[in-house]
């Protein structure tokens, strides 16, 4: 995520209404949070030719009613180091592995997978299996967007065959609407001191190619895509509270 982005997120928190906090023993109350997460995939569909596993890694804002519905949206960036398709620059390379840099040597060149995917989230907390009602089982659908690329290394950027605007004819670029599943447990403790999340997540992107010229196959392309990813996903929830005396506190 662009460091840019997070801090912009964390401003617009900031200037949000901090809420009464009500006892969360006595039964479900409305609450207002920032999450933390991470989340484990493993590839499917269409992205399974491209790579295999990733890492999610998002922060989100919601807020949960006293109905124990809640909604809001995330933001997260998706990497991986497990690419398949690893002859895309097989055109410019002097066998079938190098590349030759501007000083005669081989080039290291290495290959990741990078991108990003937000949503706007809404779920629903069942009182089952937790320590108060305003915890239990829930289920959370979302929608989105997602896009990803295969991130070419150059290190020590010496060869000028992937300079920044020759990279955009290898790297694969997708991106495209996305819809999601997470179903799991959600705990908010009595003492506010523990608040998480863990889940089973499924995820749908419906991408396409934005840059429709391969330059190592020679040839225009329009490559619409179903991308899958599925995995177990993590949070830690930081409730947002107005203590009695009008000041702030953060769990």
């Amino acid at each position: 995520m662009n460091i840019r982005v997070f801090f912009l997120f964390l401003a617009i928190i900031y200037q949000l209404p901090i809420f009464a906090q009500d006892d969360i023993k006595e039964g479900e109350i409305r609450i207002p949070m920032i999450n933390f997460n991470i989340g484990f995939h493993i590839s499917g569909g269409d992205l399974a030719d491209r790579f295999g596993s990733s890492t999610l890694f998002g922060i989100g804002f919601q807020i949960k009613n006293n109905k124990n519905f809640y909604w809001g949206f995330d933001a997260a960036a998706l990497a991986g180091s497990d690419v398949k398709e690893d002859d895309i620059i097989d055109i410019i390379t002097a066998d079938a592995t190098d590349i030759i840099d501007v000083n005669g040597n081989t080039a290291t060149i290495r290959f990741w997978q990078r991108g990003a995917h937000s949503q706007f989230i809404l779920g629903k907390i069942l009182p089952v299996l937790g320590p108060n009602k305003n915890s239990g089982l829930f289920f959370q659908i979302g929608s989105g967007f997602m896009y990803h690329k295969i991130r070419i290394e150059d290190i020590g950027n010496n060869a000028p065959q992937l300079s920044a605007n020759m990279l955009k004819g290898y790297d694969r670029l997708c991106m495209g609407l996305t819809s999601s599943q997470l179903f799991g447990y959600r705990h908010f403790s009595n003492n506010n001191k523990i608040n998480f999340f863990v889940g089973i997540e499924f995820i749908q992107a419906f991408t396409k190619d934005v840059r429709r010229y391969d330059y190592n196959a020679q040839m225009a392309y329009n490559d619409k895509r179903i991308d899958l990813l599925s995995g177990l996903k993590f949070g830690w929830t930081i409730p947002l509270y107005k203590k009695s005396n009008n000041q702030y506190y953060y769990y």
